[in-house]
C-alpha cells in the first residue's frame, strides 16, 4: 500500500474538523485551506479509506469521524477522476492502484461487506466505475458471507431495503446504487429481474427506475424484463417510462417504446402529471469545470418543504429531492449553500432551459441522467423537460440585441474588452476559470520560472491551449451572462460586458487584448504550477 507519509496529519486534521460539523448535522463547509489540501494531496485516498475502515461502524465506533474520512475520500477521488478524464496518466494510475489495493484488502479479509459498500459508494459518487478486479473481489465477498451487503437470499434483502425506504422507489434505487456500486452487472441484472417479477407495486416501481442505471447493460436488461411485465405496470410506472424515453441515447429508445406499446395494449392508462409547486428557485454560477448547482424549494404543507438539487457539468451529473423537512431546516440548508459562493434567485424558464441543455449533453455522450432527475421533475412539475442544447450563437445574438447604448460604440467596446479583467461581479466566480489538461500541466511544471512568465501570452495565441478553446470559453461567458441576467433589476449588470467578451472571443479577436482572457491565461499557469510550488514549500518546512 502506498505510504502517505507526512501528509497524513493534514488529512486527520481536516477529518476531525469536518466530523465536528457532521456530529451537529451541518453540511461540510469548503474553505481555501481544505481546497488546497484536496488539490495537492491526491495520494491521501489510501489513508482516507483506512480512516473510514478504522472509525465507521461496525468496525469502529465514531460514525461522524468515519463519515468525515468518507467525504474526504470521495472529494479526492472526484478530483482524480476529473484529471483522469482530461488525460492525466498519473491520476488514472492512482485510481487503478487504489482499486487494486481495495481488492487485495477484500481478498485478505481486511474489509467486510458493509465497509466495502461505503467505499464503493465513494467511488460511485466520484463517478468512477469499479475495476473488474474490484468487482470480482466484491462478488466473492457476497458469495462467501450471507450476512453482508447482498446475501444469497437476494429477495429478502431487497424486501428489507424497500421496507427501510418506506416503499419509496427513488430512495431504494439510490441506496442500492451507492451500496452495490461494486457489484458486477450480472448481479444488478438479477436485482432488476427480481424486482420486476414481484407482485408488490413498489418493487416494480423500483425496477422501472433501473432504466436510468449508469450501466447500458443493466438498462438493456431492465427494458427487456419490463417489456415482459408491461401489463403489470401501474399508470404512474407508465408515465415514468414515457418521461424517461427521450432522456436516453437514441439507440436505446426502441426498447423503451416496446414497453410503452405493450403496456398500452394491455390497457394500462398513463397517469397525469401533478402540476408541482415551487417556492424558490436558485442557481450558482458555472465554475471553470462547467459545474453548476440548481436548487428548488417546494412546499409540502404549512410546516414542511422539500429541497431539490440538480448538479450539472457537461450533462446532468446528480439530482435528488429531499424528504419533507421543517421550514427552518430547509432555510438553513439553502443559506449554507449561499456561503459557498454567489447564488441567485432565478426564473423557472432559466431552470427549465438549463436542464434541457444538460439533458441534451447527457444524451449526446451516450449516457442517461440519474433516476433522481425524475423525482425532481415530479416534485416541481418537469413534465416538459426534453433534451435541447442551447445554441450559443443564438443566445449571444439575443444578449447583444439588448446591450446598453454605451456598449455599441466601437471605442467603448474596445475599452470594455481591455477592462474586462476587472469586472467586480466576477471576483467570486472566475477563480476557477483556467485551462486544465494533463499535457499543459506537464508543460507548465517542466518550464523554468523565466519561461513560465512568457507562457500566458503563448497560451492566448490561436494555436495555444486557450486560443484553441475559443468556443468553449465563449460558451461559458454566454451561459454566465444568462445567469447574471437572472439577478435583481439594476444589479449584475456585467452580463453585458461578458456578452461583448463572448462575441469578441467567438469572432477571432486577439485574446491578448481582452483583460478577462489575460486573467485566465495567468491563472492557468499559476494553478498548474501550484502543486509543484506547494511541494517545494513543504520541503522547506520539513
Amino acid at each position: 500500500m502506498p505510504n502517505s507519509g507526512a501528509q497524513t496529519a493534514g488529512l486527520d486534521h481536516h477529518a476531525r474538523k469536518l466530523a465536528v460539523g457532521f456530529a451537529k448535522g451541518r453540511l461540510p463547509q469548503p474553505t481555501p485551506e481544505l481546497e488546497r489540501f484536496l488539490l495537492s494531496n491526491a495520494t491521501e485516498i489510501f489513508a482516507a479509506s483506512e480512516g473510514v475502515c478504522r472509525h465507521m461502524p461496525p468496525a469502529g465506533d465514531d460514525e461522524p469521524l468515519g463519515i468525515a474520512y468518507l467525504f474526504l475520500l470521495q472529494m479526492l477521488l472526484s478530483g482524480l477522476n476529473e484529471r483522469a478524464k482530461r488525460g492525466a496518466k498519473d491520476a488514472a494510475e492512482l485510481i487503478a492502484n487504489f482499486q487494486s489495493d481495495l481488492a487485495a484488502r477484500v481478498e485478505d479479509g481486511e474489509i467486510e461487506g458493509t465497509l466495502l459498500a461505503y467505499l464503493g459508494g465513494a467511488l460511485q459518487q466520484a463517478g468512477i466505475a469499479p475495476s473488474p478486479e474490484l468487482a470480482a473481489a466484491s462478488s466473492e465477498l457476497v458469495d462467501e458471507d450471507d450476512d453482508e451487503l447482498l446475501p444469497g437470499d437476494i429477495g429478502q434483502v431487497l424486501d428489507e431495503l424497500l421496507e427501510a425506504c418506506d416503499g419509496d422507489p427513488f430512495e431504494m434505487v439510490t441506496s442500492f446504487a451507492q451500496g452495490a456500486h461494486l457489484l458486477a452487472d450480472e448481479a444488478k441484472v438479477a436485482v432488476v429481474t427480481h424486482l420486476a417479477h414481484q407482485e408488490q407495486p413498489d418493487a416494480r416501481a423500483a425496477a422501472v427506475l433501473f432504466l436510468q442505471n449508469g450501466s447500458a447493460a443493466v438498462r438493456k436488461a431492465a427494458a427487456a424484463v419490463l417489456a415482459e411485465r408491461a401489463s403489470a405496470l401501474s399508470p404512474i410506472d407508465l408515465r415514468r417510462v414515457i418521461a424517461m424515453r427521450n432522456w436516453r441515447p437514441e439507440r436505446e429508445r426502441a426498447a423503451v417504446d416496446a414497453i410503452i406499446q405493450k403496456a398500452r395494449a394491455a390497457g394500462v392508462d398513463c397517469a397525469p402529471w401533478d402540476k408541482g409547486a415551487v417556492d424558490e428557485l436558485k442557481s450558482s454560477p458555472i465554475d471553470g469545470s462547467g459545474a453548476q448547482l440548481l436548487i428548488a424549494v417546494s412546499p409540502v404543507d404549512r410546516k414542511t418543504k422539500r429541497m431539490a438539487t440538480i448538479f450539472t457539468c457537461e450533462g446532468i451529473t446528480e439530482a435528488m429531492s429531499s424528504p419533507p423537512q421543517p421550514v427552518p431546516t430547509v432555510k438553513k440548508l439553502v443559506a449554507e449553500v449561499a456561503t459557498h459562493g454567489p447564488v441567485l434567485d432565478v426564473s423557472r424558464g432559466f431552470v427549465d432551459r438549463m436542464i434541457a441543455h444538460h439533458l441534451a449533453l447527457t444524451v449526446k455522450a451516450g449516457e442517461v441522467p440519474p433516476a433522481g432527475l425524475l423525482e425532481v421533475a415530479e416534485t416541481i412539475g418537469g413534465a416538459a423537460w426534453q433534451p435541447e442544447r442551447i445554441d450559443c450563437r443564438a443566445a449571444l445574438d439575443a444578449l447583444i440585441a439588448d446591450l446598453p447604448d454605451d456598449l455599441r460604440n466601437p471605442e467603448d467596446v474596445a475599452q470594455a474588452l481591455a477592462d474586462s479583467g476587472e469586472i467586480s461581479e466576477l471576483d467570486e466566480i472566475e477563480g476557477s476559470w483556467f485551462e486544465d489538461n494533463a499535457e499543459l500541466e506537464q508543460k507548465v511544471k517542466s518550464a523554468s520560472q523565466r519561461a513560465r512568465e512568457k507562457l500566458p501570452a503563448k497560451l492566448l495565441q490561436d494555436n495555444g491551449a486557450i486560443g484553441a478553446q475559443r468556443t468553449r470559453w465563449a460558451e461559458l461567458f454566454v451561459l454566465t451572462a444568462l445567469w447574471m441576467r437572472e439577478g435583481p433589476p439594476g444589479e449584475w449588470l456585467s452580463w453585458a460586458d461578458l456578452a461583448v467578451v463572448a462575441r469578441a472571443v467567438l469572432d477571432g479577436h486577439d485574446l491578448a487584448e481582452i483583460g478577462l482572457m489575460r486573467n485566465i491565461a495567468e491563472r492557468t499557469v499559476a494553478a498548474l504550477a501550484r502543486e509543484e510550488d506547494d511541494d517545494d514549500l513543504q520541503d522547506d518546512l520539513f
